[in-house]
C-alpha cells in the first residue's frame, strides 16, 4: 500500500497546483551579476522546514528563480535527526504549515497514504523520524532547489544585489541574489549558550550543549549531569539512560520546575497570525512575561525520562564551578556547597539572541535595528536579553539602526529565533508556520515588485493591450 498510496497522493498533489496555478503569468525579469550571469531572484539560506516552504510559496507567485542552501548533508536539515533527542514533536500531529493551504501537502495526507486512516487515528504524536521522512518527500515532490553541503560564510549589498560567499563542499564559491531570506532555525540570530564556567575550566570531550550532535550511546556506562531543565534537558536524560547511561541528574535554579505552558494558550488564529501588529510595549510585555513563566517538559517527554532508573531531579540547585583534576571526570559543586561526580556533562542552556555572534552576517549586523534601539521598557519589564532581538517589520524583514544608512536592509528577511520578538513567541516554530512562511513569501514578492516598479509601469504605458482585433470588428460590421 505504502508505494501505490504515495504514488496516488503526487499525482494529487500534481492536479491540486495545477489547479491551483492562476495567476501563472511570469513576471520577474532576470537582473544580471558583474559576471553576466542571472543573479538569483531569492537566496534561501537553511533547508529546514522554513526555507522549504519558503521556497515552494515563491514557485506558486511565479518567482522561479529561487536556490535554497543548507550546510547539512541531504537528508539532515534541521534538528530532527541529528541533535533532536524527543521521542515526538512537541506540537499536536493535525497542526499545519509547509503545504500553504494544500490539503494533499500536509503531514496527514503523506501519512494516511502509507498507513490509512486507521494509521493516523492510532497515531500520537509525530515522531521526529518521521517528521524528516516527510520533509525529505515534500522537497522531492515538489522538486525544490536545494543545495546542501553549502555553508554560508558571508553576506554583504553589492549595488541593488547581495553578494554572497559560501564554502560549498569545500570550495569558496561567490553568488549572487535580490533578496535573501535567512531560515537558519534556533542558532540563526546567536548562538548555543555554554555558561562560561563550564566552557573555561573543562576540556572539550568532557561537555557538550544539547543541541550538539551526540550519540547517546557513547554515555553508556556513565554518570551524566545535565544544568537546565527545559524540554531537552529531559530528552537528553531520557536518550541517555536508554542507551545505558548509569545515572542522570538535571539540577536548575528555580525552586520546582515550572508548570504552565502559555504558548499552548497563543495557538488560536487571532494571536497567531497578528501578533507583528500589536504596540511594541504589548509585544514586549508578551515575551517578558514569557520569558518569566519559563515552560515545563512536555508530559509524555517528562514521564519518559521520570520512569527510567538512575533519573534524578534537583531543582533550587545552580551549579557554581565546575572542575577537572584528571581530564577523566567533572566535580561539580553547587551554590549551596553540595557536591557532586560525573563522566560527562550536558548543558541544556538554550541560546542566546545576539547577531554579533554570527559571523555571516558581520557585514550587515552593525546596521540593524534592534529592539533597544526601539523600545525602552518600563523598569519593572527591563531585560537585556529581550534588548538584543533584531526589530523585524512586517515581513520579517531587518529594519535600518539608522534611517537612511541601509535601504538594502529590507531586502534581507529572517525566521530565526530572534524573529519572535517581533513576530510572535511561536513565530519560529512548527505551530505558527501557516501565517509566518506566507508574510515571508509575501515580502519578498512585494520587494520584487516594488524594486521594479518604474519599469512595469514603462511596460505597461508602451505597450499595447489590444484584445479585440480589426478582423473582430470588421466581422462585427458585416
Amino acid at each position: 500500500m505504502t508505494q501505490t498510496g504515495l504514488a496516488a497522493l503526487e499525482q494529487r498533489v500534481s492536479r491540486d497546483l495545477e489547479f491551483l496555478s492562476y495567476p501563472d503569468k511570469p513576471w520577474v525579469e532576470p537582473v544580471r551579476t558583474p559576471d553576466g550571469s542571472a543573479a538569483l531572484d531569492c537566496a534561501v539560506i537553511g533547508g529546514g522546514q522554513f526555507g522549504l516552504a519558503v521556497a515552494f510559496g515563491l514557485r506558486r507567485e511565479k518567482v522561479g528563480n529561487v536556490t535554497v542552501f543548507d550546510r547539512s548533508a541531504a537528508g539532515r536539515e534541521g534538528p530532527w535527526v541529528t541533535f533532536a533527542r524527543m521521542s515526538m514533536l512537541r506540537t499536536p500531529k493535525d497542526r499545519t504549515g509547509p503545504d500553504l493551504g494544500i490539503g494533499s501537502l500536509t503531514f496527514r495526507a503523506w501519512y494516511e497514504a502509507q498507513h490509512g486512516r486507521d494509521g493516523w487515528e492510532r497515531l500520537n504524536r509525530i515522531p521526529p523520524a518521521r517528521w524528516m521522512d516527510y520533509l525529505r518527500w515534500y522537497r522531492a515532490v515538489l522538486k525544490l532547489d536545494v543545495r546542501n553541503d553549502a555553508d554560508l560564510r558571508n553576506i554583504e549589498p553589492a549595488g541593488e544585489l547581495f553578494r554572497l560567499t559560501f564554502d560549498i563542499a569545500g570550495r569558496e564559491t561567490i553568488l549572487h541574489a535580490r533578496t535573501v531570506v535567512l531560515a537558519t532555525g534556533a542558532e540563526g540570530s546567536g548562538d548555543r549558550y555554554v555558561p562560561p564556567f563550564i566552557a573555561d575550566n573543562l576540556p572539550k570531550h568532557l561537555y557538550a550543549h544539547t543541541n550538539d550532535a551526540i550519540d547517546p550511546a557513547e554515555l553508556k556506562g556513565k554518570r551524566l549531569g545535565i544544568l537546565g531543565a527545559g524540554a531537552s534537558a529531559f530528552d537528553y536524560a531520557a536518550a541517555a539512560l536508554e542507551a545505558g547511561a548509569t545515572e542522570a541528574r538535571l539540577f536548575f535554579r528555580r525552586k520546582s520546575l515550572p508548570m504552565q505552558n502559555p504558548r499552548r494558550w497563543m495557538e488560536f488564529s487571532g494571536f497567531l497570525a497578528h501578533y507583528p501588529e500589536l504596540p511594541d510595549a504589548q509585544r514586549w510585555a508578551y515575551m517578558h512575561r514569557l520569558y518569566d513563566i519559563s515552560q515545563p517538559p512536555p508530559v509524555p517527554t517528562f514521564q519518559r525520562a521520570t520512569a527510567l532508573p538512575g533519573f534524578a531531579l534537583h531543582p533550587g540547585t545552580p551549579w557554581q564551578r565546575v572542575s577537572s583534576p584528571d581530564a577523566k571526570i567533572v566535580e561539580v559543586e553547587t551554590a549551596a556547597g553540595a557536591r557532586f561526580t560525573f563522566d560527562y556533562i550536558m548543558a541544556a542552556t538554550g541560546m542566546v539572541v545576539d547577531l554579533a555572534l554570527r559571523p555571516e552576517l558581520a557585514k550587515i549586523a552593525p546596521h540593524v535595528a534592534l529592539w533597544g534601539d526601539r523600545y525602552t521598557p518600563p523598569a519593572e519589564f527591563a531585560d537585556h536579553r529581550l534588548a538584543k532581538f533584531p526589530y523585524l517589520g512586517r515581513y520579517c524583514d531587518f529594519q535600518e539602526k539608522t534611517p537612511g544608512a541601509a535601504p538594502w536592509l529590507s531586502r534581507i528577511f529572517t525566521i530565526t529565533r530572534g524573529a519572535t520578538m517581533s513576530m510572535g513567541p511561536s513565530a519560529a516554530s512548527n505551530s505558527n508556520m501557516k501565517y509566518t512562511a506566507p508574510r515571508i513569501v509575501s515580502g519578498v514578492v512585494r520587494r520584487l515588485f516594488l524594486d521594479r516598479a518604474d519599469e512595469f509601469y514603462k511596460a505597461f504605458s508602451e505597450s499595447e493591450h489590444n484584445e479585440l482585433q480589426a478582423a473582430h470588428v470588421q466581422a462585427a460590421r458585416a
